[in-house]
């Protein structure tokens, strides 16, 4: 990404055992005053807030490539069929880069959903394949889209876009706060640490939920993800009450082992008296009872 050498050597990047996975026939919609979460393995999940649901970065493909059955292959199983997902109220994109943007799925799930969330540009690609555009909403940082009784806002970030070498930052990046009147959440998108998580505090609050990149990182790649201690320091800058990591655990971009992202933030939050979230993919995290979401899984994967 950036030209310079890896610090990391011979790591485990997939996992030798297999991960476990709640397998899930369906998802049931949430009450408008409850606030649901579930991850779907890397940065794609469903947020269930304001009686909505927030489909983000759904990737459903086995490979995170333009070619299909080359390039990153998933070492995670999906939880659920994408034909047993439920009507997506929103679906939020942070970025057009592979792993977050995925043509087929979008193919295949469109017609589930209401409206789309998108940064300026990479409305083309949705157009491209066949969406409405009357669905999408095209969004610069800061702007908001309503629906009904939830806000959803366009955040700034530092990362880039393209989906070819030669085409690189022709569309934006961003990342995404869903506010109702009870709950402020936020999903960072992929970024390197910066002031705008202290500015996205400013401007909301303490944030309840914390959608958080963790992974695919590397000290050459620091301006464009963030490391372990820059994501704790960002933990600290937006006061998140309970935090949940994303951006690993289903694809390796990366030469780290595939597990130290999870055991990074695990180990430094608890260091600094930070909540995080363990979650399974497919788990259904009711945040009522977050706390209760901390297992230790991935030591037990071979």
């Amino acid at each position: 990404m950036t030209g310079q050498k890896s610090e990391y050597k011979n790591e485990e990047k997939v996992p030798k055992g297999e991960i476990p996975v709640y397998k899930l026939k369906k998802i049931e919609k949430a009450k408008k005053d409850e606030l649901k979460w579930i991850w779907f393995g890397h940065s794609s999940s469903l947020l269930q807030i304001d009686g909505k649901n927030v489909l983000m970065d759904p990737v459903f493909s086995n490979y995170s490539s333009p070619v299909p059955f080359i390039g990153p292959k998933r070492f995670s199983k999906l939880p659920i069929d994408i034909e047993n997902m439920p009507s997506i109220d929103v679906l939020a994109i942070s970025h057009d880069h592979y792993d977050h943007l995925d043509s087929q799925t979008i193919k295949q799930i469109d017609e589930k959903v209401k409206e789309y969330c998108v940064p300026l540009g990479v409305e083309k690609h949705l157009l491209r394949w066949g969406v409405n555009e009357k669905k999408i909403h095209v969004m610069n940082w800061w702007d908001e889209v309503k629906v009904d009784g939830l806000t959803i806002t366009s955040t700034p970030g530092r990362h880039f876009t393209g989906r070819v070498p030669w085409r690189n930052n022709t569309t934006l990046w961003s990342g995404y706060v869903f506010k109702n009147d009870k709950y402020t959440t936020y999903f960072t998108g992929d970024t390197g640490y910066g002031n705008h998580f202290e500015e996205v505090y400013e401007k909301f609050g303490a944030i309840d939920l914390l959608m958080i990149e963790d992974g695919q990182y590397d000290r050459a790649w620091s301006n464009i993800h963030m490391l372990p201690k820059d994501g704790i320091q960002a933990m600290k800058d937006l006061h998140a009450k309970w935090t949940v990591p994303v951006h690993w655990g289903a694809f390796c971009i990366c030469n780290h082992a595939w597990d130290d992202p999870i055991k990074q933030i695990t180990t430094r939050s608890q260091k600094e008296n930070l909540n995080v979230a363990t979650p399974k993919i497919g788990e259904i995290v009711d945040y009522s009872k977050i706390e209760t979401y901390q297992e230790h899984w991935w030591e037990n994967v071979e």
